[in-house]
């Protein structure tokens, strides 16, 4: 019995994991997929006529990218680092 309730608990600490998930669009995340950028820890992004570009090399091309609803960068890439989505906030770099 008590290790119910030890599960029970644990489980109501998932939801904000979620909850970090909920807008990104189906087809681009599995829960798992989909992350924000982090310009401190080095994951750039120069912006270009063509699209921007990604500090590993990684082209984004403009017709491909979503608007980010938090004003933030994301990508969302298979675990072989293939971009399956890419957010851009409103205006670009």
């Amino acid at each position: 019995m008590r290790r119910w309730f030890r599960a029970l608990a644990l489980l109501g600490l998932c939801p904000s994991v979620a909850l970090a998930h909920d807008w990104y669009p189906v087809s681009c995340c599995s829960d798992k997929d989909c992350r924000a950028l982090i310009e401190e820890s080095g994951e750039t992004i120069r912006e270009s006529a063509e699209g921007w570009t990604l500090w590993d090399g990684r082209t984004i091309a403009r017709g491909i990218a979503k608007l980010s609803p938090d004003r933030r960068f994301h990508v969302c890439e298979s675990p072989a680092k293939r971009i399956l989505c890419f957010f851009a906030p409103p205006g670009g770099s």
